[in-house]
């Protein structure tokens, strides 16, 4: 019985170690967990010091915004006209066809239409007479 209370004795000292090593391990990675998020946090500081310390240069220089702005302000005035010019056209040209439908339509423009030729005017008359 000797050697088995001297092997529970080795393997409870064993386990002991290992639970003890377990903790002392953990506590190292918890401290290399910390300094590494220490660190981190101080170079983000140092990489945003330096971002906000350069002041940079664009390649091509900002245009001039009031510039620009009153180009498009003509350009809106021009369109504008134009639209209204259009709508004007729109408007003459739907008058223009009421015309030109009446006109059709009318026996009178039917006769000022036709030729002044005087044998023209003798056929219709011959065909008036014989109707």
């Amino acid at each position: 019985m000797d050697t088995e209370d001297t092997m529970e004795a080795k393997c409870e000292n064993l386990m002991i170690n290992v639970v003890e090593s377990r903790k002392h391990f953990r506590r190292m990675c918890n401290e290399y967990d910390q300094k590494c998020s220490i660190v981190e946090t101080k170079l983000l500081n140092l990489q945003m010091e330096t971002f906000n310390n350069i002041s940079f240069k664009p390649k091509h220089p900002m245009p001039n915004i009031d510039a620009n702005m009153n180009e498009i302000d003509d350009f809106l005035i021009e369109t504008a006209e134009r639209q209204k010019r259009i709508e004007d056209i729109k408007a003459k040209l739907k008058n223009t066809q009421a015309v030109v439908m009446q006109l059709k339509s009318d026996n009178i423009g039917k006769i000022l239409r036709a030729p002044l030729d005087p044998s023209v005017m003798l056929e219709h008359a011959r065909e008036k007479n014989y109707k």
